[in-house]
């Protein structure tokens, strides 16, 4: 190798390391409020919420740095934000370890999914565009959660809120800036001592995370509940946009892989309570935005051992959001939901399958229990029906 090739790759490493780190940063910040609002939800403890935040960071991030160093590609492997939205109110309803056997039967599925390539099946009977309204229904509460932070606090809402829309304006004009979500944290972070806010004396007494082995419990109400919108929301709304966003960057990636890769770390990960596991989207598109072709991996290797780092003190990390006033949290996770939520909408109601969409998301909007099956299973099945009977009849 000669030495001006040398020298190109020793001045690219500030590259990848700025793209790892924005990576990291966007996802350890609005995505990580989602889980500590679904914690909460589940009414989980300090070291249950520790134990998911160590599986969903640290674990995924080990296994991202051996696929992505194997493949010689961007392969960052994280969480299911939908999955987080979704498991929420099962936890309440059924508890932790049941949450835990409906991870394994995921994982499990999952697996068999991609050894037997039968994902082509369930493409072909649940169109996009349920899955899009599904989603779509499930972020609105969150996201009109903003209002009543903003109402109840203000002075942090307002600065996170314009913060974020300043900067999304420039960023859909070309002008280069900081991800928007991280500039909603920066805002509000310097509004909170203006508010009144001050941390609590002492601060946290333990910062390492807290990897707790829950034994499963597999109940068929909360199975048939969680079970089909989680398998729906990993393959056709995560994976599907990870694998979209790493063949646009010139890769060659197998669909089969990433299937299985999610099955087996949603099986590693669910014992610790983390929620399935996925090929991150927003993540890695960031990771490929910059760089030469066929070293983005190594931005993928960075921003891995910085989410091990995290995970590893998970525990701090959760304490420091969860001590945050609660309408920072809201409106965070909010902001972080609003642009899936717009893509939802768009992808939903734009389709030639508009009633479908309207169905599905009227039934999970409900927010009902039927035979113990909570209402995204039953939007679903609603929104598949019209558009099989009605729509492409």
């Amino acid at each position: 190798m000669s030495s001006t090739s040398i020298a190109i790759r020793q001045r690219e490493w500030p590259i990848y390391v700025v793209l790892a780190f924005v990576s990291m940063s966007f996802s350890a910040t609005g995505p990580v409020a989602i889980i500590i609002a679904a914690a909460r939800q589940g009414g989980l403890s300090m070291q249950q919420t520790s134990s998911w935040l160590f599986a969903a960071l640290a674990i995924n991030g080990l296994a991202s740095i051996v696929i992505s160093w194997k493949t010689k590609q961007p392969l960052l492997f994280l969480w299911t934000i939908p999955g987080a939205v979704l498991v929420a109110p099962v936890i309440a309803q059924y508890g932790f370890a049941t949450a835990v056997g409906t991870y394994l039967v995921c994982a499990v599925t999952l697996i068999l999914l991609g050894i037997t390539n039968a994902v082509a099946v369930l493409d072909r009977w649940v169109p996009m565009p349920v899955v899009m309204a599904m989603i779509a229904a499930l972020f609105l509460r969150y996201v009109l959660a903003i209002v009543d932070a903003t109402a109840s606090a203000p002075l942090v809402s307002v600065a996170m809120l314009g913060a974020f829309f300043v900067l999304t304006w420039m960023e859909r004009r070309g002008k280069r800036a900081i991800p928007p979500i991280i500039g909603a944290v920066v805002a509000g972070a310097v509004m909170l001592p203006v508010s009144g806010f001050h941390w609590p004396h002492g601060g946290s007494n333990a910062w390492i995370a807290t990897p707790m082995l829950t034994s499963p419990v597999f109940n068929l109400h909360a199975i048939s509940q969680l079970l089909i919108p989680l398998l729906v929301t990993v393959l056709f709304v995560q994976n599907a946009q990870g694998i979209a966003v790493i063949r646009n960057a010139g890769y060659a990636t197998s669909s089969k892989l990433v299937t299985l890769c999610s099955g087996v770390l949603t099986a590693l990960t669910g014992v610790f309570g983390g929620c399935p596991s996925v090929l991150a989207g927003p993540s890695n598109a960031i990771l490929v935005s910059g760089g030469a072709y066929g070293r983005h991996y190594v931005a993928a290797l960075i921003a891995s051992a910085m989410f091990i780092a995290i995970g590893c003190c998970a525990t701090g990390y959760v304490w420091l959001l969860t001590t945050l006033p609660a309408a920072f949290v809201v409106v965070l996770a909010g902001l972080a939901m609003l642009g899936v939520l717009e893509k939802a909408f768009a992808s939903a109601f734009s389709s030639p399958y508009p009633m479908s969409a309207l169905v599905v998301f009227v039934v999970t909007s409900a927010n009902f229990s039927l035979l113990g099956i909570g209402s995204p299973f039953w939007g679903v099945v609603a929104g598949c029906a019209v558009c099989h009977i009605i729509e492409r009849g």
